[in-house]
C-alpha cells in the first residue's frame, strides 16, 4: 500500500512539473465502470496517452486474473 501510494504521489508531482515547465500540456486517461470502458484524451499528445492507459489498464486487468487464478488454484 505504501508503494502505491509513493506512485501515486511521484506521479502527481511529476504532473505538475510538466504542467509548469511547459506551455502546452496532454492529457489521457482509461476508467473501468463495470463493463463499460471510459476512454479520454485532450491536447497534442492525448490520443497517444489514452492508448497507452488502455494497454496499461489491459495488462493490470490481465495480472489481477492471472493472479486471482494462482490463488484459487492453491499456489502460493
Amino acid at each position: 500500500m505504501a508503494v502505491g501510494l509513493l506512485i501515486f504521489l511521484l506521479g502527481l508531482a511529476l504532473i505538475f512539473l510538466g504542467a509548469a515547465t511547459q506551455g502546452g500540456s496532454s492529457a489521457g486517461g482509461f476508467i473501468l465502470i463495470g463493463p463499460f470502458p471510459i476512454v479520454f484524451g485532450s491536447g497534442p499528445g492525448g490520443t497517444a496517452l489514452a492508448i497507452l492507459s488502455i494497454a496499461l489498464g489491459a495488462a493490470m486487468l490481465a495480472l489481477v486474473f492471472l493472479w486471482s487464478r494462482r490463488i484459487f488454484r492453491g499456489g502460493s
